[in-house]
């Protein structure tokens, strides 16, 4: 095969593979593009696929100088089933996140159990192994059979131009719907992109202004009439709380439940999937328009242990130096409380045992449950219901010491592969409303359970996703697509009713103990919602970091711009684009530049 030959075969046969690609996922998402950029949007995915397609053939390259005839077959025989699986991963990926390639892949890759064991028991790996095979095979015969192509030189040539167009924000600009730019870029690229821009510099990429003015500003969207500074270089503020519930202490079971949207409820949407959470809710306190900072769990967990607006790139939970933080749990500790951690899996997954446990909490995950209790599990965890057999396990110990605690709870079954055990709900196991209902079901009965133990009138139950199960729209930052249900339970103690006033998930840590009469010394940047003058929600991707106030959401973008919109509709996140005014700036600057300042200076450890 002679060597122009063998690099324009390898070149074309990836674009056209991407090609066919971007064409299934358009047939199998039309109803969410912008059909008007459609043309643009696929000519510019080839550019970014030859851009991609030219990094493919380099490693390769050398191959096509061998004088063997069949070296540069086996080669491309490989290259087929490469490109192939990927385009397969893709494929799958869109159709469980609606989006290209992003650091949740990055993430998956990194953590090779968990995303191997996730394939294996969502997919028929076999099947799918064979149908490739068959594909490859006939790529494979195509190709041997091609006698022209065009020229190597036309796609270098070419990639070379989509190499300098893609440095722009072109891709950004192919339309206002957040699908269409995400079907526009090519998945390798993005992954790379995405591995290498795990986090960054808030100085470096966003609007900033002087630390110390950012410092002041953020000061004074902090005061609350219950609120002393401690000193003028940070946030740190003794915060007073007495109230009647000052001297009772109740125990305090967070349960971050996973990916549960709002519209999955009939309490908190139109949902017909949580019979047991809609009459829990309406025995409770409930937070109706409270907003998740992210779309990744290690997100949830932030916002409700460390009161925080997501910082760009990974979350802190993540990150080096986040041992010794002010997080919820060394409050409860400083009120004598024992402080746990529970999750039913793995905790190495995504650094949440190093983290938790760093910061003083104990922690209880899938290697302290004894294997005799374990009758359904996933790659992800146990079932729910075991889980909160380890809770239940947990609170009986702590009352027989004569100990308050605080559990933080972190569910899985509500996550692909979408399976648990037989006999609990009348819907077969392996999709998502399938889960959500099983979830609910859990959750009831670990309730129903917890009711006949001499604590739990003593106890206040907290309910609150760690994020929705998806976090792709039409536009940038759809809102509608961090709407979470949040409902504190405690029937002897708190009277059930309901605020519809807009809150941010990170706000619910000094809003639960305001509620409890918990004073405190607060690093938090959440705010007492019940206190705070003014109602705020962050959102964010990796990049983009959102502020919502009243009807307006202002972005702050990495190219050191700020886009604002007016929310036209909250539930289809439909906005018109207009200009931010300077306090929305300031305050979006203040909340997200504070946060990055004051993690990397040290002033939110304890």
């Amino acid at each position: 095969m002679r060597r122009e030959k063998f690099l324009a075969i390898v070149l074309s046969t990836y674009v056209i593979v991407q090609s066919i690609l971007r064409a299934a996922l358009v047939v199998t998402s039309f109803d969410l593009l912008d059909v008007q950029s459609l043309f643009p949007t696929l000519a510019l995915g080839i550019v970014f696929d030859l851009v991609a397609g030219l990094f493919f053939v380099l490693p390769i390259a050398p191959i096509s100088l061998t004088k063997s005839n069949r070296l540069p077959s086996i080669a491309i025989c490989i290259f087929d089933f490469v490109i192939v699986l990927i385009a397969v991963a893709q494929y799958l990926f869109w159709q469980e996140f609606h989006t290209n390639f992003n650091f949740i892949a990055v993430d998956y890759l990194v953590y090779t159990h968990e995303m191997l064991g996730n394939i294996a028991q969502s997919y028929n790996v076999p099947l799918l192994l064979m149908l490739i095979s068959i594909v490859v095979a006939l790529i494979f015969s195509i190709q041997r059979r091609i006698e022209r192509v065009p020229p190597i030189k036309f796609f270098l040539i070419a990639a070379a131009v989509g190499l300098i167009v893609i440095q722009t924000d072109v891709k950004e600009n192919v339309s206002d719907n957040r699908h269409n730019v995400e079907l526009a870029g090519n998945g390798a690229y993005e992954f790379v992109n995405a591995f290498f821009a795990n986090e960054l510099d808030y100085q470096t990429f966003y609007v900033t202004r002087d630390n110390a003015e950012v410092i002041r500003r953020l000061r004074s969207l902090l005061t609350a009439d219950n609120t002393a500074f401690l000193n003028e270089t940070d946030i740190t503020r003794r915060i007073d709380n007495r109230n009647e519930m000052t001297d009772i202490k109740p125990n305090v079971v967070m349960i971050t439940v996973e990916s549960l949207n709002a519209d999955f409820t009939g309490a908190f949407g139109n949902g017909d999937l949580t019979p047991r959470l809609d009459d829990l809710a309406a025995r409770s306190f409930c937070f109706t328009r409270m907003y998740a900072t992210g779309t990744r769990t290690v997100r949830g967990l932030e916002a409700l242990s460390l009161s925080l607006p997501p910082t760009p790139g990974q979350s802190i939970l993540r990150r080096k130096d986040n041992a010794d933080m002010a997080t919820l749990g060394s409050i409860f500790r400083a009120e004598g409380y024992a402080a746990d951690f529970l999750y039913g899996g793995y905790g190495y997954f995504d650094n949440m045992n190093e983290f938790f446990g760093a910061n003083g909490y104990a922690i209880k995950d899938r290697t302290t449950i004894p294997d005799d209790e374990i009758f359904h599990e996933t790659i992800w965890g146990v079932a729910d219901e075991i889980l909160f057999s380890q809770v239940i396990r947990s609170m009986d110990e702590h009352h027989a010491k004569g100990e308050r605690a605080f559990e933080m709870v972190m569910t899985t079954s509500n996550h692909r592969p979408f399976k648990f055990p037989e006999g609990r709900i009348d819907m077969e196991e392996g999709t998502r409303p399938a889960a959500v209902r099983y979830t609910d079901w859990a959750i009831g009965d670990f309730i129903e359970r917890a009711s006949s133990r001499p604590w739990f009138d003593e106890t206040v139950f907290v309910i609150v996703a760690d994020h929705q199960a998806l976090a792709a729209g039409k536009t940038t930052l759809p809102i509608n697509c961090y709407h979470i249900p949040c409902m504190i339970y405690a029937p002897k103690l708190i009277a059930s009713g309901r605020s519809d006033r807009l809150i941010s998930q990170m706000d619910l840590p000094p809003t639960l103990l305001g509620m409890l009469g918990v004073s405190y010394e607060s690093k938090f940047m959440g705010r007492d919602i019940f206190r705070a003058e003014r109602s705020m929600a962050f959102i964010s991707t990796y990049q983009l970091l959102g502020m919502i106030e009243g009807d307006v959401l202002t972005v702050l973008t990495p190219n050191k711009k700020i886009a604002a919109y007016h929310i036209d509709d909250w539930n289809l996140s439909t906005y018109t684009s207009i200009e931010p005014s300077e306090d929305q700036i300031e305050d979006a600057v203040a909340f997200y530049q504070g946060a990055s300042y004051l993690y990397k200076s040290g002033r939110l450890k304890r």
